[in-house]
């Protein structure tokens, strides 16, 4: 009964596996025709996916977590789901969807997340003061340009500094950088007794200090993560719903009706995000759903990049044998439709 048990949790992540290696091998070869940051930014996110993604099946495969993997498991996954959204903006930033007269209003939505997530974090540790000062600092930056912005305006004439939507681009994946070292500073520094057993999914065990106990549930490495995910999804699912609605507004007004199929591969990115993002917090409270929502919401992701690109199954191949690569003349397939 238990290997049976073991067999079929074993399944979801080895699809999550194998779903994020044809993910990332896409997403490089179009980064590699096309040369798009955020095509760089979501290759590399969709690399640390699939670590933790392999990391999840190799330690199954084991019968239990490395302390070692562990650590750089939970550090990337919270992580890259930050890495995803940043390269979200990005494509926004290049689409002059944020610009120089709502960036203001980006830095007070996200400032104030970090902000939010930054204060609760320093009851439980010291260092999360590190993050809430700057994080502060930048939601009153937001606060005065957007302040200046709407007075210039009334004014009618130029701020008299630009704030653009690629700077706060950069300004977003800096300070995620910069939370990251205070996070792999916390992970190296704290201690570990780690003995997890197959089943548990990467839930809290008693006497694992480093991961929590029933007496103190949120240890400092994980009062981290909704500072990455938070922001990251914000601007993921967020930015794939606001695409597919700006794209039907703008059908509507040149035919007259919506056409719903047209841009419907936002949805499924947007809903595989979603699906990830549920699927981690429920995980945090002690529901086993983490892998299963894993290998569903990346292959949402997936089959959404498919659709977007115009991808075949003889395109697929073609990536898998790095022909396409090696041949880029021979390319047909247009880039991702980036509305």
């Amino acid at each position: 009964m238990k290997m049976a048990s073991l067999t079929i949790e074993f399944i979801f992540p080895l699809i999550t596996t194998t779903v994020s290696l044809l993910f990332f091998l896409s997403v490089s070869e179009q980064y590699i025709r096309k040369r798009k940051p955020h095509q760089l930014i979501w290759a590399i996110s969709i690399f640390f996916f699939l670590i933790t993604s392999g990391a999840e099946s190799w330690s199954l495969i084991l019968g239990l977590w490395d302390p070692l993997i562990y650590k750089v498991y939970y550090v990337l996954a919270s992580f890259q789901v930050a890495i995803m959204g940043a390269g979200a903006l990005y494509l926004f930033a290049s689409r002059n969807i944020i610009n120089e007269r709502n960036s203001g209003v980006a830095l007070i939505l996200f400032g104030c997340s970090w902000l939010l997530f930054s204060f609760i974090g320093q009851f439980g540790s010291p260092i999360f003061l590190w993050i809430l000062i700057p994080a502060f600092l930048i939601t009153l930056l937001g606060i005065f340009y957007s302040i200046q912005v709407i007075m210039s305006s009334k004014q009618e004439k130029s701020p008299s500094f630009n704030i653009s939507g690629m700077w706060f681009s950069h300004l977003f994946i800096l300070f995620t950088l910069y939370i990251f070292i205070f996070m792999v500073i916390t992970a190296i520094s704290a201690p570990l007794d780690l003995d997890l057993l197959l089943n548990s999914g990467g839930q809290e065990v008693a006497g694992s200090g480093w991961l929590g106990t029933s007496s103190d549930p949120r240890p400092p490495i994980r009062l981290f993560s909704p500072l990455n995910t938070v922001p990251g999804s914000l601007a993921l699912i967020g930015g794939a719903a606001y695409s597919y609605l700006t794209w039907q507004l703008a059908i509507k007004k040149r035919s007259g009706k919506f056409n719903l199929k047209t841009g419907l591969f936002n949805i499924y990115i947007g809903g595989g995000a979603l699906v990830l993002s549920i699927a981690g917090a429920m995980s945090g409270f002690g529901f086993g759903v983490l892998y299963l929502g894993e290998a569903l919401g990346v292959a949402l992701m997936y089959f959404g990049f498919l659709e977007s690109d115009k991808i075949t199954w003889r395109k697929i191949v073609d990536i898998l044998t790095l022909s396409g690569i090696r041949n880029k003349e021979d390319l047909s397939v247009t880039d991702v439709k980036e509305d």
